[in-house]
């Protein structure tokens, strides 16, 4: 009998303690915001050099973390990208190769997002902005069925700022899976709900996927009127918006400072709160901006980089990224490590202690963790990474990059002489454009 109550007491004890490890483990585990513009041009930024747009809030961010210099978006266009950012995978696997229309299936059931993994650590998740990773009523795909517990904003995105209408004439505004009707500029709206969901979730590990309809089109300044109303047509010229095309860089440059304003309220309730040391902010776009497009002309910078939006080019995917976590990464970093998007979900679940899928396994990472690069400044090792959207591809390994784009021939270029790839090389180094086309190919053949 004294055997036994004293097998119980100690076994009481020992999940008291793990009870207690366990709860201390989850103190220290940091908040983590991801905030994702649309559309965001590498050189829209004071801090990558912009000249047209004032972005005091992100050039802070910059200055008190980590600004990333060679970091790239998973595709050249929306939808491929955040399948990536939330799955960790190339979005080949998740079959989410292009941007989806409103019919499309989107993410599958069985891929499991950064949401889904940090729920079983004891995070509040909450996806506030633009999804585009299906919007079908009966889909699986849809926020709240992939693991986030609150969904606030667009399902599909490209909505009138203000009226919150979608090119094909109906209203795309949502919380969690109730339509809502409310008046407001998007980016201020999705700013504000953000705000909300830290300070509800301040005693509590939360991540908060922000991803921002801005600077997408149509473009529209916070000033600016509803032009779209329910049940019009507005698939077609209309969708860029109210303005004149010689008005549109003008208009782009108030979107980008609106955007940089609401991270400098994120970045404020987290102060105000005494969450800065306790929270990880990780700020970058889907793809690159959009440089000429509809007969607009100089929408976005891309500076120095070549091309925009969709292409293969570097100013097609080659975006901003910056890294705030106070105490925890040196302020006023640089990294020139080639890294991308997919690297986001398994840097999370590295810094929350979550144990990463077995490389072997069938859930296996594409990404890698960047805690050694961000907390350490030790190098990320060299590895060759794939772009590829239809005809279009694009292949990286250390300096080199080959680009594809439809039926031209294959260009070579030499990123660390020539960021703007300016001079195809293919001719000059024959052996090693077929040592990366042949690693392509092996690359591409898994996903047959």
């Amino acid at each position: 009998m004294y055997q036994c109550l004293i097998a119980g007491l100690v076994s009481v004890l020992a999940l008291s303690q793990l009870a207690t490890v366990v709860a201390d483990d989850v103190a220290t585990r940091p908040n983590i915001v991801l905030i994702v513009a649309d559309d965001l041009g590498y050189g829209d930024l004071g801090c990558y050099g912009g000249r047209r747009a004032r972005t005091p809030h992100l050039d802070r961010m910059s200055q008190e973390g980590l600004r990333l210099t060679d970091f790239h978006a998973n595709a050249a266009s929306c939808s491929p990208t955040r399948a990536a950012l939330l799955t960790g995978r190339y979005q080949q696997r998740s079959r989410v190769v292009e941007a989806l229309s409103e019919r499309s299936p989107g993410l599958p059931d069985e891929a499991r997002t950064i949401a889904e993994y940090l729920k079983t650590a004891g995070y509040h998740t909450a996806a506030i902005g633009k999804w585009h990773l299906g919007s079908r009523p009966d889909s699986s795909a849809l926020p709240n069925r992939q693991g986030f517990d609150l969904f606030y904003g667009a399902r599909h995105g490209g909505i009138d700022y203000t009226s919150h209408v979608d090119r094909y004439g109906r209203l795309d505004w949502w919380r969690n899976e109730q339509s809502v009707d409310e008046a407001g500029y998007a980016t201020d709206l999705l700013t504000n709900q953000a705000v909300r969901f830290i300070e509800d979730h301040r005693t509590e590990p939360f991540f908060l996927y922000l991803p921002h309809l801005a600077v997408h089109f149509p473009w529209m300044t916070p000033d600016d009127k509803s032009y779209r109303q329910v049940g019009g047509d507005y698939d077609n010229a209309q969708k860029t918006g109210p303005h004149a095309a010689v008005d549109v860089p003008g208009v782009v440059d108030k979107m980008v400072e609106r955007l940089d304003d609401g991270v400098g309220k994120v970045l404020a309730c987290l102060a105000r709160l005494d969450l800065d040391e306790k929270t990880l902010v990780v700020f970058t776009s889907d793809n690159g901006g959009y440089v000429h497009y509809a007969g607009v002309k100089n929408v976005s910078s891309n500076a120095p980089l070549r091309g925009g939006k969709i292409g293969m080019y570097e100013g097609g995917h080659r975006v901003p990224c910056l890294v705030r976590w106070p105490g925890r990464i040196n302020a006023g970093s640089v990294r020139d490590a080639t890294t991308m998007t997919m690297d986001l979900l398994p840097t999370c679940l590295e810094l929350t202690g979550i144990p990463l899928p077995a490389v072997d396994g069938p859930a296996a990472l594409d990404g890698v963790s960047l805690v050694p690069l961000l907390l350490r400044n030790e190098p990320v090792a060299e590895r060759t990474l794939f772009w590829q959207t239809g005809e279009m591809k694009a292949i990286r390994r250390g300096k080199w990059k080959v680009v594809m784009q439809h039926d031209q021939p294959p260009e070579l270029y030499d990123l660390s002489a020539d960021l703007g790839e300016r001079e195809n090389l293919a001719a000059q180094k024959p052996e090693r454009l077929r040592e990366l086309l042949a690693a392509f190919a092996t690359w591409q053949a898994q996903f047959k």
